[in-house]
């Protein structure tokens, strides 16, 4: 068998692994990059949504901005709606989201559409791509490690580099071959998710018509926004797909919530949409598009290290926390550029400090799931606590981790992960701290069956917020909401009906049928 020599060599051609070939190349034209790729085709995945981080990255970094704006559709921020009980009117639900334009680019993505087209520019400047190709072995112990493929028609190929860079998503290759995966069992989530026709349009003048507040309170498309179903132990996205298609999910805290009982993962999905004010008028007349669903009954995953003498993951490869607040995108943004940064520091024969970089990817992953996920499905369906945690987690991202990558100041590559400087390491400890108190305020209103208390007849429509001075407004407000929320635990402690009854509080919905178990098995491929 022929041994090919290459550079660099990239498991994984989709977002990640093309988006690091692309930054390689572009830093050093003569690199040999090979980017192997088990797919003939991408097919359709969940659709995703950036942050103004990610979309960053996208915009300005790779400079994709025709393709971007030509073929999905800009993101007009985040939006949550709340409901007190399943029959609420429509127009008294509670909304929390933006009222104008976004100032930053973010995106809805059609993945399989900008996998394709990421991979294609990546090979049109330079590097190159076997495709479809199957990893037989990867050996990174000898001083230049070995990758064995098989191409399509059966031929094997063998390929020695210097630097094998991880990129293959959840199957995290690497990381399973060298027993550093693990789950993050303090933060037992799972999802349902599917693509639906026959969505209603969230802009209509027949919406706006029937229903006076809704129709003349916000400029911006709500439709163009990812718009979040919110409850206790769990809640819903939906996001825009160019062409008209909706996806949608559900995710939820498997000791709080399981999905209503139903033949078919999709018709379960449907259902819960459905028992939801805003979902029972936006899916009235959807429908499922058939083999298109997909789920998983275990999301959060790491890996011990990040990188090795010889190697480096990036994007899921390396670990996956939660979908609230669209986080995959900013990972595989920061991660990509790090192994990036990396390889082009050892290409100058510069020590690259691999002990840092992990040491940096365990504080990073660890804070920001403290800082922003650690027990929150206990306080999601609580407007007023949600709305709180909101203001307050996304005007503090904007003054730490997200500030830099917003703004471009620094653009140091070798610290891009979030919650490792020091002022953004106390950024999180707060952050924790907060969201700590609010999931525990929840469960002293479900010990005293006041629980969503204010869900229902009021909206906080916020300016587009921004890494400036103008995020105090969001943070002044969500400081309030919390110190009364605290005002008010306090009056229930002294009536004693804030004692809680048990470390959990009880279920909203429960189902003792399987979660997710018809798809299974696509869901852990």
């Amino acid at each position: 068998m022929n041994v090919a020599e290459r550079d660099v060599v990239i498991l994984g051609g989709a977002l990640c692994g093309a988006s690091t070939a692309l930054l390689l190349r572009r830093a050093h034209p003569g690199l040999r990059v090979l980017l192997i790729e088990k797919e003939e085709r991408f097919t359709r995945k969940v659709g995703e949504a950036t942050t103004e981080v990610s979309g960053e990255f996208f915009h300005r970094r790779l400079g994709l901005v025709r393709h971007l704006t030509h073929e999905h559709l800009a993101k007009q921020s985040l939006r949550m709606w709340f409901a007190s009980k399943p029959d609420t009117p429509f127009d008294e639900t509670v909304e929390v989201g933006s009222d104008t334009l976004s100032p930053y680019p973010a995106y809805q993505l059609d993945r399989a559409v900008f996998d394709e087209f990421l991979l294609s520019t990546a090979g049109e400047e330079g590097a190159e791509v076997w495709r479809p190709a199957e990893i037989l072995h990867c050996d990174i112990r000898p001083a230049r490690p070995v990758v064995k493929v098989r191409l399509a028609g059966g031929e094997e190929r063998e390929v020695t580099c210097r630097w094998v860079v991880d990129a293959t998503g959840r199957s995290a290759f690497l990381a399973r071959k060298l027993d550093l995966r693990r789950e993050l069992l303090e933060h037992p989530t799972a999802a349902l998710w599917a693509r639906f026709r026959g969505v209603k349009d969230w802009d209509s003048h027949a919406l706006r018509s029937r229903f006076a507040r809704y129709g003349s309170t916000v400029l911006t498309s709500r439709a163009a926004s990812t718009n979040h179903l919110m409850g206790y132990g769990w809640w819903c996205w939906i996001i825009p797909l160019r062409g008209g298609d909706f996806s949608a999910g559900l995710v939820f805290d498997t000791r709080l919530f399981r999905p209503p009982p139903g033949d078919s993962p999709g018709e379960r999905l449907l259902k819960h949409l459905r028992s939801h004010p805003v979902g029972r008028e936006i899916f009235e007349h959807a429908e499922v598009i058939e083999g298109d669903i997909n789920a998983r009954a275990r999301l959060p995953y790491y890996s011990e290290r990040l990188a090795g003498s010889n190697w480096q993951l990036a994007g899921d490869a390396a670990g996956f926390l939660d979908p609230l607040y669209s986080p995959g995108m900013d990972f595989l943004s920061w991660t990509a550029r790090l192994a990036a940064w990396r390889i082009s520091r050892e290409l100058k024969g510069e020590d690259a400090g691999l002990d840092r970089i992990n040491a940096e990817w365990r504080q990073s992953y660890d804070c920001w799931f403290r800082a922003l996920y650690k027990d929150k499905y206990f306080h999601l369906g609580d407007a007023e606590l949600m709305t709180a945690a909101f203001c307050l987690d996304i005007g503090l991202f904007f003054l730490g981790p997200g500030r830099d990558a917003v703004l471009l100041r620094g653009g140091a590559d070798s610290h891009c992960l979030p919650f490792t400087g020091k002022p953004d390491f106390l950024i999180s400890r707060f952050m924790a701290f907060y969201n700590r108190r609010l999931s525990s305020l929840a469960r002293q209103r479900l010990a005293a069956g006041c629980y969503g208390r204010r869900n229902s007849g009021w909206q906080k429509l916020i300016r587009g917020m921004k890494p400036s001075l103008a995020v105090l407004k969001p943070l002044l407000l969500g400081i309030r909401l919390w110190l009364g929320a605290e005002l008010h635990a306090l009056g229930l402690k002294m009536s004693g009906l804030g004692k809680s009854r048990s470390g959990l509080g009880e279920p909203a919905s429960r189902s003792d049928e399987p979660v997710c178990a018809a798809v299974a098995t696509s869901a852990e491929r």
